[in-house]
């Protein structure tokens, strides 16, 4: 047989050492956060029942669900004019033949698990999960097929004010812990898009109208304006609204919490809004909680500078039902940095329809290409090995494994270079490998009772006793580079 072309799947990619230990980095700075508020970590299967995940993310995110064939003659049982028949119709043949899929996101697989296992776990159920998801989207710049998302999610009977706004402080102290300045938490609340919609005339249609308003980030207003009013949104109001809006500036900031409350006071006295008594409770309360969840933002010790609002943010996944969040920096031009809400309902197809939750989840892969796009990664955050050693004559070659495993055991990271006389080689290796020296036992030198330490970086060497070989040592000789 021919050799092929060894190719990845398209939307897929490999990682070697060197990123690996940027994203262990990155990883490590978001567990830190989560369990100091309180999350524990969870892991559920790579694939769910299809029936537990289609019918959560609306038509679009059913769409860009992976699908897994069943066992085997994955048609085996179906008749014979059944399969002529469904054969037209794609999705009605799924079922037929896909009882599995790969997991969409984390949420779903976290509300199976929690009505699997509500007599076992603690109430209210915080939890962290770091796991890939998998989404038949078409790759492009910063959307992958695979990829990590970083999620910490409350559930219970309700979620108070206050842990709402602790999920917004955990993207706001992770965000500035990584290095990044310029960004902004956009909140909205999606009991607001049914005030919006009946000010705009479409009373009833919130759910329509958020989906033409999440459009906004990507097709702008000359798109999506004309879709509103083909949606039957007054044309004065499409105006109105646009013109309402600020233009985002480059942190991503849209409006304050004072402007954004007096809009939405503003569209509660319009004449399609007045007199709907159930509209208006539920726009006050919405409005109440928020402002509990600010002034709760603010007392945890969060800059308010960084807490912007968007009447128009909708959030494109069909299980929120109140405040949603989106974490942006424009200027990187990466879309989102994270997304979340609060949500009902969503363990009531298990059984449970009263638990209500909300979460946040990271777009660890924008953060981490946003990161190298900005150089925010110091340089040690990417080494390997601490010290490579290397013997230029057999006879010292059980001596280096003896001093190997002896700096192993202060804590650092070592390893021995099989292989005596190809010094170019061994300094190849440590380049390759990131590592910070290479420690060379010379006969001469041996005889004194020293070793050379050989700086991968900057080309430095210096003669030491191996005795004085430690962490203190490595990081004085790296601050004198």
């Amino acid at each position: 047989m021919e050799p092929k072309a060894a190719a990845l799947a398209r939307g897929t990619r490999d990682f070697g050492p060197a990123q690996m230990r940027r994203r262990h980095y990155v990883f490590g700075i978001i567990t830190e956060a989560f369990r100091r508020y309180g999350y524990g970590p969870l892991e559920t299967p790579a694939m769910e029942q299809l029936a537990t995940l289609t019918g959560k993310y609306g038509d679009e995110g059913d769409k860009l669900i992976f699908h897994i064939l069943n066992s085997g003659n994955f048609a085996e049982g179906i008749q014979e004019e059944v399969w002529m028949h469904q054969r037209s119709n794609p999705k009605g043949l799924v079922p037929l033949i896909s009882e599995k899929a790969l997991r969409y996101d984390l949420t779903v697989p976290l509300a199976r698990f929690v009505a699997m296992n509500h007599s076992k776990i603690a109430w209210p159920f915080k939890r962290y999960q770091i796991q890939p998801v998998w989404r038949a989207d078409r790759p492009q710049k910063g959307r992958f097929r695979e990829f990590v998302q970083c999620d910490a999610d409350i559930v219970g009977q309700e979620i108070s004010t206050f842990h709402r706004a602790e999920l917004l402080r955990i993207y706001q102290e992770v965000l500035e812990a990584l290095g990044f300045h310029s960004f902004a938490v956009k909140v909205n609340d999606r009991r607001l898009l049914a005030l919006l919609a009946a000010w705009g005339g479409i009373s009833g249609r919130w759910a329509a109208l958020g989906i033409q308003l999440d459009k906004l980030d990507k097709q702008g207003w000359d798109k999506v304006g004309p879709e509103l009013v083909q949606l039957g949104m007054r044309s004065d109001a499409v105006e109105h609204l646009q013109a309402a809006l600020p233009a985002t500036d480059g942190d991503g900031f849209v409006m304050s919490w004072e402007t954004y409350r007096n809009a939405v006071f503003r569209w509660m006295q319009d004449p399609n809004c007045i007199d709907d008594l159930g509209l208006r409770e539920q726009t006050e309360l919405a409005l109440d909680q928020t402002q509990q969840m600010v002034e709760a933002y603010e007392r945890l010790g969060s800059s308010p500078s960084k807490l912007t609002f968007d009447p128009c943010l909708a959030r494109g996944i069909d299980y929120y039902t109140g405040p949603v969040v989106e974490v942006v920096s424009p200027a990187l031009g990466l879309g989102s940095l994270g997304g979340g809400g609060y949500y009902s309902g969503l363990t009531a197809m298990f059984g449970y329809p009263d638990w209500k939750g909300m979460g946040i989840s990271f777009g660890a892969e924008r953060i981490l290409e946003g990161m190298e796009q900005l150089g925010l990664f110091r340089e040690e955050i990417g080494r390997g090995l601490d010290i490579l050693c290397y013997a230029t004559s057999p006879d010292l070659e059980l001596v280096a494994q003896q001093w190997t495993a002896r700096w192993r055991g202060l804590g650092l990271a070592a390893d021995w270079y099989a292989g005596t006389g190809k010094f170019k080689k061994a300094y190849q290796y440590g380049q390759l490998t990131e590592t910070v020296a290479l420690v060379i036992l010379g006969d001469r030198e041996w005889a004194q009772g020293e070793v050379t330490v050989q700086w991968i970086q900057g080309d430095r060497s210096m003669k030491v006793q191996p005795e004085q070989i430690d962490a203190a040592f490595l990081r004085s000789a790296l601050k004198q580079a």
